[in-house]
């Protein structure tokens, strides 16, 4: 059955991004068409040392995308010497980026990487990156952190970039706060790596405040350290953020104390991450602890309309905030609550049964010392209340909860999950 050449294109296009090679191996008839097809060659990802060494495969692929926007990955791995045979190609396609994500080694090569493309002659006669949308910047080492700001090419590199929306990149290296890379972007990711100098929080409230249209920030760490040092969090500012909806930080650290230094009334979903990737681990300290139950009870105070709120491996929360969290109505608006790995206890079911009228979920995963007779109690309690009806309940690796309880909490309201 003889198919047009445009059908053939288009199921080309919905295979994935790495089926190129494959498909140039097919048959003649297979090949040409995909050489003719220039939206399979949007997606670029420059990151083994032959292709720095020999970029003609690089220009191949450049050329058959044509005028498509690209996505593109540059991952320079480590060994590789000799980047201009590579960065001479790509400042001329920079007009055309929608994605662009860098990962180097040290803080070095992205400034080599920065002024090629900003000291580029398309650059200086005015090409833009119309085009951009999403920036990611990512430095492993960032110890030789020691940039001139007379020669910072960051932002001359990639402004102007009208649809800039989305911004990941160390703490080290934020913008200034007079950069006007700042102006459209609305989702900030700050990631700092394990073996990154503590973030310069001063610098980083700056920066995130400079941001008009931010609606969503992450700050990811691995460190604990904090610059708070006790549960009173009199950190000598506040800054007003009205268009923030999601906040999710790494706790107790640097995210934790820029979150406390916020106040967002718009703000709806909040995440605390007390885990740490790439089996990280330090002990939770007394005073970590301490500030993270302060700035949870402080939270309702600087963002009144919060409507989810997940705890995610806070492993030392302490038990009077356990039982605060249940037991009070600051978070009037909340509709969901997710705790996983946390020391929640049955006490923090039996204080009260008055949080949120507006609860519509509870997720309560791997909470080791809960049982499903607190659980069952507390519902109860809901129901008599009147608020239990609508809930939803999810429990899953609680070795206390069994399926007995949970055939009993189905009475009155929805269960999903299963018995510990």
């Amino acid at each position: 059955m003889y198919l047009p050449v445009e059908v053939w294109s288009h199921v080309f296009c919905q295979l994935p991004n790495n089926s190129q090679t494959q498909l140039m191996r097919v048959c003649q008839f297979w090949r040409d068409i995909a050489k003719a097809t220039p939206q399979l060659w949007t997606h670029l990802h420059i990151g083994h040392p032959h292709q720095f060494a020999d970029p003609t495969g690089l220009w191949q692929w450049l050329k058959k995308s044509g005028e498509c926007p690209l996505d593109v990955i540059l991952n320079i791995p480590l060994g590789v010497v000799d980047l201009r045979p590579t960065l001479v190609l790509l400042p001329g396609h920079v007009r055309r980026f929608r994605v662009l994500n860098i990962e180097v080694p040290t803080s070095g090569i992205a400034d080599t990487i920065f002024s090629s493309i900003a000291l580029s002659e398309g650059r200086c006669n005015g090409n833009t990156a119309p085009l951009l949308e999403e920036l990611c910047i990512t430095i492993e080492d960032m110890s030789d952190t020691l940039v001139d700001e007379d020669q910072d090419y960051f932002e001359h590199a990639f402004y102007p970039s009208p649809r800039l929306r989305r911004l990941t990149i160390s703490p080290l290296r934020l913008p200034a706060p007079s950069s006007k890379l700042l102006s459209t972007v609305s989702a900030l990711m700050i990631v700092s790596g394990p073996d990154d100098q503590v973030t310069p929080i001063e610098g980083a409230l700056n920066t995130i405040a400079a941001i008009p249209h931010l609606k969503y920030l992450k700050y990811s760490g691995y460190h604990f350290f904090s610059f708070q040092t006790s549960h009173s969090l009199d950190y000598p500012r506040v800054d007003v953020l009205p268009h923030l909806e999601e906040v999710d930080v790494t706790v107790p650290g640097c995210g934790l104390d820029i979150l406390q230094c916020l106040e967002a009334p718009a703000l709806r979903c909040v995440r605390l991450d007390g885990s740490r990737e790439d089996g990280y681990a330090e002990d939770w300290h007394d005073e970590g602890v301490t500030n993270v139950s302060a700035s949870l009870k402080r939270l309702p105070q600087r963002a009144p309309r919060i409507q989810r709120l997940d705890l995610h491996r806070i492993e030392e929360l302490k038990a009077d905030t356990c039982e605060w969290l249940f037991s009070q109505t600051d978070f009037a608006h909340l509709q969901e609550l997710r705790i996983e790995g946390s020391t929640l206890t049955d006490a923090a079911f039996t204080q009260s049964s008055s949080l949120g009228p507006c609860l519509h979920r509870l997720e309560l995963i791997d909470c080791e010392d809960i049982t499903g007779n607190a659980l069952i109690a507390y519902i109860e309690a809901r129901q008599l209340s009147g608020h239990a009806g609508d809930l939803q309940l999810l429990v899953s690796g609680c070795p206390g909860v069994e399926d007995k309880h949970l055939a009993e909490l189905s009475r009155f309201v929805t269960v999903e999950g299963v018995g510990g």
